[in-house]
């Protein structure tokens, strides 16, 4: 068997969402406008992308775009042709996913439309002048005021260049920018490696032993949502989104008490699952879905931006496999939470054993593996 593994690269990308609340009423009418008219516009442009693909007759890119430039011939040209090309982008995802799952499925439609900002049409300039604002967002010959909390200011301070952002309206109608830099490169002084499994029983389990989270509490709010749902049909996308958003808050709550712990334990390399695809190893066990992927990606990009280093190893059979011996037998693991080899009579949480392996895996202390067996030999362990 051939475990692979694989290091991240340490990009330093950070993305955060200032509040526009700021904005004079024609500044905020402007950006408005502008939406308003970019709603129907991806709209409109799915409609007719819909259409070839039932007809089999398509248009070029330019002939649309001359339409809708002749429609809107106020709109500014970056922004209509990347509006286009994002929903370009999200005809290709469905017919992938189509050929997929091998069947039709739904043809995805609009709930949230952004104003894109290109890298290149924006620029972002510190306000030395006055007190009332931080910052000024200088986009369409505008400038967009910004007052920024001392989280932003510290962020931002660390900016070497920017990327591409948007302006949206969140679920209460208030203008948001969404803002993406590239940060100064940090380096962790940790010197120890620890290895993560993704758990039901705990959301992230460490080598050491070390747990974060709760999966029975995950589970459980899991089915009240799903109470509220079948409750409250004429709501359920709004509930629906709720959960969207509590899963996503639980999961930056979750990688950022795991990278603390981290920082201060002298950690200075995490090794994860590296995933292909959708899914997770281990699935037998895992009885209900959650955002793993979500998970594993919010712990990734918060270690780099934290200086530790992210391998990322390939997780078959690592809760199979004996963290001891090396031995690897499917019966091994007895349940959820318990793993007994029958080879060395190891007994300990199932979870901490796949979490080793992961550990070993990464061949940060110099262990290797039998390729010719598929076993973890050596006994370092974190």
């Amino acid at each position: 068997m051939n475990f692979t593994k694989s290091i991240y690269i340490n990009i330093h990308m950070k993305s955060i969402k200032i509040k526009l609340d700021q904005l004079n009423q024609n500044k905020s009418n402007k950006l408005r406008s502008i939406l308003t008219d970019l709603e129907f516009i991806a709209k409109d442009y799915l409609s007719a992308k819909k259409q070839e693909l039932e007809t089999k007759q398509y248009q070029p890119f330019k002939e649309h775009y001359a339409r809708y430039r002749g429609l809107y011939p106020d709109l500014n040209s970056a922004i209509l042709q990347n509006t286009l090309r994002n929903m370009d982008s999200l005809v290709r995802s469905y017919i992938s996913l189509c050929k997929r799952k091998h069947k039709l499925v739904a043809f995805p439609v609009i709930t949230k439309i952004a104003i894109p900002l290109r890298n290149d049409a924006y620029h972002f300039e510190w306000n030395d002048e006055s007190k009332s604002f931080d910052a000024w967002l200088k986009f369409l010959r505008t400038n967009f005021p910004l007052k920024l909390c001392k989280y932003h200011i510290r962020a931002l301070q660390e900016a070497t260049s920017f990327g591409d952002g948007s302006i949206y309206l969140d679920s209460d109608e208030t203008l948001n920018l969404r803002l993406v830099f590239k940060t100064k490169p940090k380096q962790a002084l940790g010197t120890k490696t620890l290895g993560i499994d993704i758990g039901i029983a705990k959301p992230i389990v460490c080598s050491d032993g070390h747990m974060v989270g709760s999966g029975a509490f995950i589970k459980h709010k899991k089915l009240e949502f799903g109470k509220a749902r079948a409750k409250h049909q004429k709501h359920k996308e709004q509930i629906t989104n709720k959960q969207s958003r509590w899963t996503d808050d639980l999961n930056h709550k979750l990688s950022a008490e795991l990278i603390d712990y981290c920082v201060s334990n002298n950690i200075g390399v995490l090794a994860l699952e590296n995933l292909k695809g959708s899914h997770l190893a281990n699935r037998r066990f895992r009885r209900y879905t959650w955002a793993f992927k979500d998970l594993l990606n919010k712990i990734s990009y918060k270690a780099l931006n934290a200086g530790l280093k992210v391998i990322g190893v390939d997780p078959r059979y690592t809760s199979q496999t004996c963290s001891s011996c090396g031995q690897k037998e499917k019966s091994n693991r007895i349940s959820q939470s318990l793993y007994v080899c029958s080879a060395c009579g190891t007994r300990l949480n199932a979870d901490i054993n796949a979490a080793r392996n992961i550990y070993a895996l990464s061949g940060m202390d110099g262990l290797f593996v039998n390729q010719a067996h598929g076993a973890l030999s050596g006994n370092h362990l974190l």
